[in-house]
């Protein structure tokens, strides 16, 4: 893996830019969104142990989520969290380095976000990716060209070997858009991820640069 500095992507429709602080309030405000965050992350554990809840109860994980989503809508909270992160990308820490705004091209409208990141447990050149689009942007094909743009830059210029990541097994439009990128399903496993009062599973998939390949447009 070599030690890329990052740089923006263009694609046809899109700008895949370094972050700034002028598109962050805009992005926290996109992960309020309960269409854009409700399978985006689970609530930290940070929540869970500073109000003694239990990620094995279904009303445990609903009140820390509600305690998290207002902590999220909270610009002047959150600002400290986004300057810091936008800071280390600046700097090239590792953690945050390769993450992106997602732009409508030659626009100053700010859509979404993807990162390709480490995993935890797992050397460098071993990944982990995600991202968010904006409700009212989603069903145009917006998060396939931004992906697989960030997918062929990730495994051609930075030379990593291999993405791991999942997806809420209801969540089908993520894991059909990572199936289209060529990424093998790995199984199913146990999260925290509710949908009404039940429990779901995570499904997890792998991609490798040849996979890729075999997907290219």
């Amino acid at each position: 893996m070599e030690d890329v500095k990052v740089r923006n992507i263009y694609t046809e429709r899109l700008d895949l830019r370094i972050p700034t602080m002028s598109e962050q309030k805009r992005l926290c405000e996109i992960l309020c969104i309960e269409e854009v965050n409700r399978y985006y992350f689970p609530t930290p554990d940070r929540i869970f142990n500073k109000h003694n809840l239990s990620k094995d109860s279904v009303e445990d994980l609903k009140k820390a989520r509600e305690i998290f989503i207002s902590q999220l809508s909270d610009w002047e909270r959150q600002k400290p969290f986004y300057e810091d992160k936008v800071k280390k990308i600046q700097e090239g820490v590792d953690s945050q380095k390769f993450t992106w705004s997602i732009f409508l091209k030659d626009s100053d409208t700010v859509i979404g976000q993807i990162t390709c990141q480490p995993k935890d447990g797992n050397p460098p050149y071993i990944r982990d990716m995600g991202w968010y689009i904006d409700s009212s942007y989603q069903h145009n094909g917006y998060c396939t060209e931004a992906g697989y743009a960030m997918l062929d830059y990730m495994f051609n210029e930075v030379g990593i070997e291999k993405i791991i990541t999942g997806c809420a097994d209801i969540n089908e439009s993520s894991w059909k858009i990572l199936e289209k990128f060529g990424f093998e399903f790995i199984g199913e496993r146990p999260f925290e991820y509710l949908e009404g009062d039940r429990f779901l599973n995570l499904r997890e998939y792998y991609c490798t640069k040849e996979l890729l390949k075999k997907k290219v447009r």
